[in-house]
């Protein structure tokens, strides 16, 4: 069993979404809660959603970011001829 304490504004929203469903406000947290958890497992974290743009955004070459000095390095050479 698990109680808690809202701010009164909160508890007035939660009385009100009880009534108008239905239900008793056990119920309505209980299924907020439910819906909470289900769709946080879901959420890719920020390294998923970002993944497969990682290095490869304009350049095409996925290593730029651990083999930089190299690239900057054919970069001069180039510039140099």
């Amino acid at each position: 069993m698990i109680s808690l304490r809202l701010p009164e504004e909160l508890e007035k929203k939660l009385s009100e979404v009880a009534k108008i469903e239905n239900k008793s406000k056990s119920e309505v947290i209980k299924e907020s809660l439910v819906y909470y958890i289900d769709n946080f497992a879901k959420q890719p974290s920020a390294y998923e959603l970002g993944e497969k743009y990682f290095g490869l955004y304009k350049s095409g070459i996925s290593d730029k970011s651990t083999n930089h000095q190299k690239y900057i390095k054919e970069a001069l050479i180039k510039k140099q001829k």
